[in-house]
């Protein structure tokens, strides 16, 4: 019985092991990258993708051996990921951070949403673009759209596409904060937040808040921990929203009851459980600091090697005009999340 169990082992895991050991070697080699201070700014996960567009680049399309393994780490790796990184999701932040942050997070993220879902609409956008750019943009950049895609069962060009455009602008964004600062004019309190208010990554904000420097550099990262704690929310409503439409179109009712079953989106998947657990065992104060940082190594780590998985399976025929509308659509999200936010903490803070 075991040696039959074994065999059967070895029959799924072999075709796998190509695309995993080219998704472990670029994922080392993200990481590795992502100690030089040039490139340290962009962090493992966007060098991973980068990395793996650019294998399959290199190899002309000739990947075909590689697939399954790449599939298996865009799709399962990337669920185990986002479970680990929930430890990274302490509650007591949002007592720290106060009501008035937690109202300007709020607040920003539904204006990001509704620019960039408006916005894309119009412009004729993927419907799975636009929300990644959304998710990627009002939360914490890769990590969120990350968590979101499957959630938003995201073709991997349009994944990829949306963690270019959020790490891009959130690189040019941090010279432009520190520009702003050296300016004077507001106070550095209030450059701070809407640096944590709106840039994309953690790495960019800790940057930006390094820019300023002192208390307001520490506001900076708490603002931004204040977006990272609602990106569990964001997902469930973000469920909640593709069920109903899901379950109002016409065309997909039509095309699941010929089908004999309704397949909708599930309001909490099952990975979104995973993650608000180990969120809440941090928490509540039951891991050591050592667990938690081991924790979210791992969960990096798995959350990095999807990364690359995904851009593995990039077809990077057709990407024109799907680039530029992504960038354009970043560029308004961006800039409507940092005028809101601007407005708002220049009223509260000042």
């Amino acid at each position: 019985m075991l040696a039959i169990r074994l065999s059967r082992a070895t029959t799924w895991l072999r075709p796998l092991l190509t695309g995993l050991g080219v998704v472990v070697v670029i994922t080392f080699l993200a990481f590795e990258l992502a100690r030089l201070p040039g490139l340290k700014l962009l962090g493992p996960l966007v060098l991973a993708l980068l990395g793996g567009a650019a294998w399959r680049l290199a190899r002309s399309g000739r990947v075909a051996g590689a697939m399954p393994g790449s599939r298996f780490a865009a799709k399962v790796l990337l669920r185990l990921g986002i479970v680990l990184l929930g430890v990274r999701l302490d509650m007591r932040a949002l007592a720290a951070v106060g009501p008035t942050v937690l109202v300007g997070s709020a607040l920003g993220i539904l204006v990001a949403f509704t620019v960039i879902e408006l916005v894309g609409r119009s412009w004729g956008v993927a419907r799975d673009l636009r929300r990644s750019i959304a998710v990627g943009t009002a939360v914490c950049g890769a990590s969120a759209i990350a968590a979101a895609l499957p959630v938003l069962r995201a073709e991997e060009k349009h994944a990829s596409l949306s963690v270019a455009v959020v790490s891009v602008l959130g690189t040019i964004g941090v010279v432009a904060f520190a520009a702003w600062d050296g300016l004077a004019l507001v106070s550095s309190r209030v450059v701070a937040a809407v640096a944590g208010a709106s840039l994309q990554e953690v790495g960019h904000v800790v940057a930006a808040g390094a820019a300023v420097g002192g208390v307001e550099g520490d506001l900076a990262l708490l603002v931004k921990l204040s977006r990272v704690v609602l990106l569990a929310p964001v997902l469930m409503l973000l469920g909640w929203w593709l069920r109903r439409e899901a379950a109002t179109d016409p065309a997909g009712a039509a095309g699941a009851q010929a089908a004999g079953q309704q397949r909708l989106p599930p309001i909490l998947p099952g990975f979104v459980i995973g993650f608000l657990a180990l969120s809440a065992v941090t928490s509540l104060g039951w891991l050591s600091a050592d667990g938690v940082r081991y924790l979210t190594l791992g969960g990096t780590l798995l959350t990095a090697a999807a990364m690359a998985g995904i851009g593995l399976g990039v077809q990077f025929r057709g990407l024109g005009k799907a680039g530029r509308q992504a960038l354009a659509l970043g560029v308004v999200g961006f800039v409507a999340l940092l005028a809101v936010m601007s407005t708002y903490y220049a009223l509260t803070l000042s």
